[in-house]
């Protein structure tokens, strides 16, 4: 049971160089103590593979953004996760799949001998 006050919330993410990264902006303070139970089952039926390959296709378009996609569809992007998930809410979609998309590395210039 959770004391009053405190919530419970289930979020996928991403485990990369050593650190779980949520693949949505959760909901405490900075440096909140949080515990976590963590599980790589399967997610049940409808399991992000339409977003994930508009990712694949489309993420260089939106570098250094988040995005809210809904199956092939994307819904809303900017600098601002808030704003970016109200926008999708505000289209209809409950569950939108919104990802922080990683700024584009830029190649250092080659300088030959």
């Amino acid at each position: 049971m959770l004391e009053s006050g405190k919530m419970m919330k289930h979020v996928e993410a991403v485990f990369e160089h050593g650190v779980l990264r949520p693949l949505e902006p959760l909901p405490f303070a900075d440096k909140e103590r949080l515990f976590l139970t963590v599980s790589d089952q399967p997610k049940p039926p409808g399991d992000r593979a339409k977003e994930r390959t508009w990712l694949d296709c489309h993420a260089r378009e939106y570098a250094g953004q988040w995005v809210a996609v809904h199956e092939d569809l994307l819904l809303s992007h900017g600098e601002n996760a808030t704003e970016v998930l109200e926008q999708a809410w505000s289209q209809g979609v409950e569950t939108p799949f919104l990802i922080h998309v990683p700024p584009v590395e830029r190649d250092l210039p080659f300088g030959g001998w």
